[in-house]
This record gives C-alpha cells, sequence and structure tokens, in this order.
C-alpha cells in the first residue's frame, strides 16, 4: 500500500530553482507540490488559499525578513511544517531559524534525495538536519575582542563587513573569498539583522566601532562603486 503524498508548497525567487526543487520531491512520487511562490506576499497567500502541510522555502528571501515570513507563516496553522534549504554552514543562524519555527534544514550542496526525506521526517514530527550541516552544530564561535560580543559576529561575517567597509560589493567579495553571490548575501543579512543595520553607511559605522574598516582590501575607484553599491 501505497503512502499518501505529501504535500508541499515551495517557495524560491528563481523559477529554475523551483522547478529543481519540484523535481527532488516529486521523483519518489512521494511528495506533490501543489503551490509555488517567488516571494513573500504570495507565500502568504498561497498559505491561506493552499491546503498543504510543508513549505520547503529557500534561506535567502531578497526584500524580505524570512524570519518573521516563517514565524508568520507558522502562526496560521501550527501544524504546518517548515523546511529551510540552502542554508549556509552558520550555528547562529541554525539557531535563529530554529527560534523562528524552523523544522527542517537543508545545505547548500546537499543530496537532492534529502528533501524529499525532510519533509517526510517533519511531516511525521521529527527535526531534519542534511549531513552537510552537522558539523556546524560543533563549531565555537570565535570571537577577536569584548566589542565583537556585542554583536555576535563570526569570524566570516567580520572579514565580509570589512570588505563591504572597504567598498567592495558582493560579487567582488564572493570572488575574494571563492564563494557564490547567494552565499555572500545571507552573510550579509545576517550582519545587518545582528547588527541592527540598514544601509550601507551603518555598517560602515558599526565596521569602524570594532576597529575593522581598513584592512587592507582591494577597491575599486570610488565612482565605479557607488551605482552597484546604491543597487544593494
Amino acid at each position: 500500500m501505497s503512502l499518501e503524498k505529501i504535500k508541499v508548497l515551495v517557495v524560491d525567487p528563481h523559477p529554475i530553482v523551483r522547478e529543481g526543487l519540484r523535481q527532488f520531491l516529486e521523483v519518489l512520487d512521494s511528495c506533490e507540490v501543489v503551490a509555488e511562490a517567488g516571494d513573500a506576499d504570495s507565500a502568504l497567500q498561497a498559505c491561506q488559499n493552499t491546503e498543504h502541510q510543508v513549505m520547503l522555502i529557500n534561506s535567502v528571501m531578497p526584500g524580505a525578513d524570512i524570519f518573521n515570513l516563517i514565524s508568520k507563516y507558522k502562526e496560521t496553522d501550527e501544524d504546518r511544517k517548515v523546511v529551510v534549504c540552502h542554508i549556509i554552514s552558520d550555528l547562529s543562524l541554525l539557531q535563529e531559524f530554529h527560534r523562528s519555527g524552523t523544522d527542517g534544514f537543508i545545505g547548500q550542496h546537499a543530496q537532492s534525495g534529502e528533501y524529499s526525506i525532510a519533509v517526510r521526517t517533519v511531516v511525521e514530527n521529527g527535526c531534519f538536519m542534511s549531513g552537510n550541516l552537522a558539523e556546524a552544530l560543533f563549531k565555537v564561535g570565535k570571537v577577536s575582542n569584548d566589542a565583537t560580543n556585542a554583536y555576535g559576529l563570526t569570524s566570516r561575517e567580520l572579514e565580509i563587513l570589512s570588505l563591504l567597509a572597504n567598498g567592495l560589493c558582493n560579487k567582488e567579495i564572493a570572488n575574494h573569498f571563492d564563494l557564490s553571490v547567494r552565499t555572500v548575501e545571507a552573510h550579509r543579512l545576517n550582519i545587518r539583522r545582528k547588527t541592527t543595520s540598514n544601509t550601507l553607511s551603518e555598517l560602515v559605522r558599526v565596521a569602524r566601532s570594532l576597529g575593522i574598516s581598513h584592512l587592507g582590501a582591494t577597491t575599486m575607484p570610488q565612482q565605479e562603486q557607488i551605482p552597484e553599491l546604491a543597487a544593494q
């Protein structure tokens, strides 16, 4: 006797990624994607208008506070579950997702089969974490001084903050550390949340207060940086 299909709402800003997530979920015929959304507003609307059990959502949603979105989603029906995917290996970030009500955690470059397993696990009231995130649970945050403790920034967040303060854009920072732009965006969102900074100038002031605003980063001429930074 076959198991009843789990109804899933998929939320991701990129249509091609949503299609990939649908394939990951439906490959074993155990899940059914009943709705898709590309932003926070349409996600909440689909939540109200579509019968489903789980929301599978990207950890980076441009223009939205994903933690607030997850909290609002859980308030609509406490029995519904949330699985967040493409999460970077950052312990503080995992803790924040957990506090907002996340039930399943899937890291970047996770195996395709883990998506359907994650959904099935949380529906059965379990908690799922992909194998490539497990190591984050055992990492100890490295803090360089008392000023850093005030914000709780990780060593990688301090490095990224320093480059932001030196005028580098997300793409340049990604190239500098050999990371994806989306990973840098996730770090930048976390830095803004921890420091309650909403603008680049505020981030620069935070960097100066920590003494990391000038660490010898190589920057482009100022007139070439302004358009890119303004767009962010």
